[in-house]
């Protein structure tokens, strides 16, 4: 049996955290990683199936149906569960056999270093595809944009946003139409990039190269609000609606060029919206989510506002990056979003209400400097 952590959130789920090394033969499959089933000790068929862009997964056994994470894939969420900077050593005992044979543990039962061991990382199925996966989205960056500049669904969807095109393409934002992808020479790269396809695709700046999120735009109909179109996506068999390269990083301009003073939201459409407020590129970083690596800002970033969505996930973030950031030496300020009905996140205030919608963080903004 693999070696695992398991943990339970608060609302009682059971996730499985496993390094990739716990994988029994994994295989890229349809753009996702299958391998036999560590958890029940599978060796019949590869049931446990991940998103190899995101490290999540669950097994296909109807007996099993574990939820899994692949630390290595996605250490901010490892990091975000386990409540410290992921580096576990299994040196010690971690708590009795659990009833499959896992390693239920708690927190206090797992011992850690303050900084991970220098070891040579394991072989992995999936560098040489992440690799070539974000090398393609790359070049086709200056395509994707024009494609976008022609794609009147892409224009609507970007109106229904509030948010100008030419703001989104100032940004580097692009749109995989199929008709690129069928235009590639080689089969490889088609079925590389299926996975994006129909997507509105945002550069990210991680601290070693460049990544990528894509937002699907698929089922969406002009008229269609974010709310209506997510709770469409929910629907079994539809697509995620956010995929990410590994690495991923932030969306924003190059770290080297960042102001010394920021406002860091959570959603790509947040920081757009910002900027379409008036905002410089160079104020405003997105985490395209709730992490934050804690090497990713620049030296010179001294003063950091931190102003994500009003849900309890952005609370949480909140408190957790206020802790991170000052630890650095930074100056931290924390703006919580207004419970005013005026929307849950930076994009849907701009849309719903304009300048008036931002206003409160506008004015907070000015006393950064």
């Amino acid at each position: 049996m693999a070696n695992m952590i398991t943990i339970f959130t608060r609302r009682g789920k059971q996730i499985a955290i496993l390094s990739e090394s716990e994988l029994p033969h994994p295989r890229l499959t349809g753009g996702r990683v299958r391998a036999f089933c560590p958890i029940h000790g599978s060796d019949h068929q590869r049931s446990l199936s991940i998103d190899p862009a995101s490290g999540w997964g669950y097994c296909f056994n109807a007996a099993c149906q574990a939820r899994v994470l692949i630390a290595e894939w996605n250490p901010s969420a490892a990091h975000h569960l386990l409540g410290t900077d992921f580096s576990l050593s299994r040196e010690q005992p971690v708590g009795p056999e659990g009833p499959t044979g896992s390693r239920a543990v708690s927190l206090s039962d797992v011992h850690w270093r303050s900084q991970p061991a220098a070891q040579p990382r394991a072989n992995s199925v999936l560098r040489h595809w992440q690799e070539e996966e974000r090398s393609l989205l790359q070049t086709l960056e200056p395509i994707m944009q024009e494609a976008l500049q022609s794609s009147s669904q892409g224009r609507a969807y970007l109106c229904q946003r509030a948010i100008p095109l030419e703001t989104a393409l100032a940004s580097g934002v692009g749109l995989l139409t199929p008709a690129l992808i069928t235009r590639l020479p080689r089969a490889r790269q088609r079925r590389l990039l299926q996975r994006w396809s129909e997507r509105l695709i945002f550069p990210l700046q991680s601290e070693s190269t460049r990544g990528y999120i894509g937002r699907t735009l698929a089922g969406w109909q002009p008229g269609m609000d974010e709310n209506e179109h997510k709770q469409l996506l929910e629907h079994p068999g539809r697509p995620q609606r956010w995929i990410k390269t590994n690495p991923a990083g932030c969306f924003s301009l190059p770290r080297e060029q960042l102001a010394p003073q920021l406002i860091i939201v959570e959603g790509p459409f947040d920081r757009l919206a910002l900027m379409a407020a008036g905002l410089r590129g160079e104020e405003v970083v997105a985490l395209a989510g709730t992490a934050l690596p804690l090497n990713w800002l620049p030296a010179h970033v001294h003063r950091v506002l931190l102003a994500l969505d009003g849900d309890e996930g952005g609370r949480e973030a909140t408190v957790r990056l206020s802790t991170q950031l000052r630890e650095q030496g930074r100056a931290v300020s924390r703006f919580l979003m207004p419970l005013d009905g005026q929307g849950k996140d930076w994009n849907e205030r701009w849309r719903l209400s304009g300048r008036a919608g931002l206003q409160p963080l506008l004015d907070s903004d000015r006393h950064l400097y």
